[in-house]
């Protein structure tokens, strides 16, 4: 049995060595390609190729079909969150001094908050790893764990924490339920 998991499994490498430019060919036509989604599907495509009782022939077909349903998750699932423009953080940061209070619209006020209750409650590293993480650079947990000299998995931990902090805090939700409200009627 193994030797059959084997044989298929290096069947599909094959496939997909000499697939690769191809199928990236083939898929940018579908929008922009993404790297970490390609390989992800890669590795789940190999995965169901060498499941025992599962007879996955047409590679290219299943591969495409694959990427395009997790492509379609992954857009839906960012679908709901909202995407600040790049200056909406600075100016809401420790730098942003120089802006009004009152030049701030709700959103940023809450954001400027939210950002003096983490400083306040957390270290200044649990502070830097959650903005590297979410705000200026959009770190990976792994680049922050080479940066900061700690493991991915702490970081996250704490990352999370600093997360059930803002969700819990409930002055924070009310005003994120009355933006929400105020956008709706606008």
């Amino acid at each position: 049995m193994t030797d059959k998991i084997a044989e298929k499994e290096r069947l599909f490498n094959e496939w997909f060595m000499k697939s690769y430019n191809k199928l990236r060919t083939s898929l940018r036509k579908y929008g922009m390609l993404d790297e970490d989604n390609f390989h992800d599907n890669y590795l789940s495509v190999r995965k169901q190729v060498v499941t025992p009782g599962k007879n996955i022939t047409d590679y290219e077909a299943y591969f495409i079909v694959c990427y395009k349903k997790t492509t379609l998750v992954k857009i839906k699932k960012e679908n709901r969150y909202i995407h600040p423009e790049d200056d909406f953080f600075l100016r809401c940061g420790e730098e942003a001094k120089f802006i009004s209070e009152d030049d701030l619209n709700g959103c940023e006020r809450l954001v400027k908050d939210i950002l003096r209750f983490i400083r306040q409650k957390f270290s200044y590293e649990e502070y830097r790893m959650f903005m590297l993480r979410f705000y200026e650079a959009q770190f990976s947990f792994k680049a922050l764990a080479e940066c900061m000299g700690i493991s991915a998995s702490a970081i996250s931990q704490k990352v999370c924490r600093i997360m059930d902090a803002v969700r819990t805090h409930s002055g924070f939700a009310w005003r994120n339920q009355m933006l929400a409200v105020e956008s709706f009627m606008y």
